[in-house]
């Protein structure tokens, strides 16, 4: 038992987890913001690619 309670008292004192922590929820939280930026960009650019063949082929 003692083991257990020494490693959980080192494992709450220690900052370098919570550094893991924090560096995941930012990673998250900027994928979350530009995966959905890169997707419209993507549309926005096959309606332009659209465009120009319908411009071409006539």
């Amino acid at each position: 038992m003692s083991f257990i309670a020494s490693y959980f008292q080192r494992f709450w004192s220690e900052e370098d987890g919570v550094t893991i922590v924090e560096m995941v929820i930012i990673v998250a939280v900027i994928l979350i913001l530009i995966i959905p930026t890169l997707a419209s960009l993507g549309e926005a650019e096959d309606a332009k690619l659209k465009e120009l063949q319908e411009k071409i082929s006539k």
